[in-house]
């Protein structure tokens, strides 16, 4: 049997461990040591968004019905889901990170990717300053783990707990990888652990004999990336990368008008987009342009600097009506509209505080 290639690099994952209750513990400090559910309204059929770490006993799991969350453990306290609220954070942890690392791999609202020193000091030297600095800015905890492989850092953070780090160096990632349960792998649930068992793989070491021929042929792509896995590999690629330099939304209207009110509503639309997109990313802009494309496909453009850092949907639509306001009504018709952000630049210090607090 032939193991892939030897590691070259590191690789970090850092993450809010069950991050809508953390913000909901954050927000309501009644709620700390008290199980919470996050989710939806349970009188409108509503699902778990997020469990606080002490209901996993009770079987209750991302996605089922509230209600049948609730009737299983007593005394839940059920916080309604705030997504804005979320993204908000969200940007405000990113923005966090890149300050100490410039480019990251974003992996949902709470976690990210990034390329790790490989020396053991150096690496959790730089795990702790971004734990600090992302609970300096937040108040939120964060966990990290460092490994060879993309999916071993998954499972070194998740090693480290509630908040802290864990590093897995090269010398120690074989011996790391073998003690742990086929559940843990990437993919391997209870239905595929228990067909893993069937022929005989009752854990790692077990998984690796079967073999990457046998297991592409039993069970396709899927059973590839297994194999992978088991040998200390990740299929997926890291790929981190700076922020963005710009950001811009377009949309194409219902029907070509020349008048102003629907032109507005459109930019309105464009510029609430655009501040989910800031907020993901922790960023603000510090230009703004406008473009119209009229009927016979002649666009109009006009631009601006902004008065400071821009990252609200409010500040967005003053700017854009004013750009508006300079395209002379007798250009025709509009059919498309769209915004443009430049000069985006990771939120200051002073503004994340302020929209947290």
């Amino acid at each position: 049997m032939t193991l892939p290639s030897q590691h070259h690099t590191a690789i970090g994952y850092g993450e809010v461990p069950d991050f809508h209750v953390a913000i909901a513990r954050l927000e309501r400090p009644s709620l700390r040591g008290r199980p919470v559910l996050v989710g939806g309204d349970p009188a409108k059929r509503g699902k778990v968004v997020a469990a606080s770490h002490d209901l996993r006993e009770f079987g209750i799991i991302e996605g089922m019905g509230l209600a049948d969350a609730i009737a299983r453990a007593p005394g839940i306290e059920w916080v309604p889901t705030d997504i804005r609220r979320a993204r908000e954070v969200s940007g405000i942890l990113r923005a966090a990170v890149r300050e100490l690392v410039a480019a990251i791999e974003v992996e949902g609202l709470a976690g990210f990717y990034l390329s790790a020193p490989q020396d053991r000091r150096v690496a959790l030297e730089l795990a702790e300053s971004i734990e600090a600095r992302v609970l300096e800015r937040t108040g939120l905890p964060l966990r990290i783990g460092i490994a060879p492989a993309r999916f071993a850092a998954r499972l070194a953070a998740e090693d480290a707990g509630e908040r802290g780090s864990q590093f897995v160096g090269e010398q120690q990632f074989e011996d790391y990888l073998l003690c742990q349960n086929l559940e843990r792998l990437p993919g391997v649930g209870p239905k595929t652990a228990a067909r893993l068992g069937e022929l005989g793989a009752h854990d790692v070491p077990g998984l690796r004999e079967l073999g990457r021929e046998r297991l592409e042929l039993l069970l396709g792509n899927h059973g590839r990336s297994l194999w992978l896995f088991a040998c200390g590999e990740d299929p997926k690629p890291l790929r981190v990368k700076r922020h963005p330099e710009t950001l811009s939304r377009e949309e194409t209207l219902t029907t070509a008008t020349a008048e102003r009110a629907p032109i507005q509503e459109s930019l309105a639309r464009l510029a609430r987009s655009l501040e989910n997109a800031l907020r993901r990313d922790g960023l603000s802009a510090g230009r703004i342009a406008l473009r119209l494309t009229v009927l016979d496909e002649r666009t109009i453009t006009r631009s601006c600097t902004l008065e400071g850092s821009v990252s609200s949907a409010r500040d967005l639509v003053v700017a854009a009506e004013r750009l508006l306001d300079r395209v002379e009504p007798g250009e025709g018709p509009a059919r498309r509209t769209a915004l443009v952000l430049k000069g985006l630049e990771a939120l200051g210090a002073e503004d994340r505080q302020l929209d947290l607090f």
